[in-house]
């Protein structure tokens, strides 16, 4: 699952009436119009939001999303991560749990790295980083 959707499947419990989070209920709002004004509101991947809505429980209708996420490319769009990273924020403010992606995605080509590239947050328990040993 992607992230964008892993966030999405997170803040829908805090969207019930009676959830009194309405920081997530705005920073949720705030990505789905985002995206409703990117691809318009008859688009997929705006159709595959409303019904993961109309059925938070289904992995079916989450993985449409995914899909229809990664189809549009709107990872790489920086207002919806923009929107994506508001989102995140509320849930951990509310102490809902953080969604999370078992999905890295990073490509370079040629150049030198130190450290870790591409990485705004890492947390790492015990990993070594290095070229393989040579036999």
């Amino acid at each position: 699952m992607d992230p964008i959707t892993a966030a999405i499947v997170a803040a829908l419990p805090a969207l019930a009436p009676d959830a009194l989070k309405q920081g997530v209920k705005d920073a949720y709002e705030g990505l789905k119009a985002v995206i409703r004004r990117k691809w318009g509101e008859s688009a997929s991947v705006s159709k595959a939001v409303d019904d993961l809505e109309a059925d938070p429980s289904s992995k079916a209708r989450a993985a449409v999303l995914s899909e229809k996420i990664e189809q549009s490319q709107a990872a790489q769009d920086h207002e919806v991560t923009e929107a994506h990273k508001a989102l995140v924020a509320e849930l951990e403010a509310h102490g809902l749990s953080r969604p999370v992606s078992n999905q890295v995605t990073f490509t370079m080509s040629g150049g030198t790295v130190q450290g870790v590239a591409g990485a705004g947050s890492v947390e790492i328990g015990s990993m070594t980083f290095g070229s393989p040993t040579q036999r």
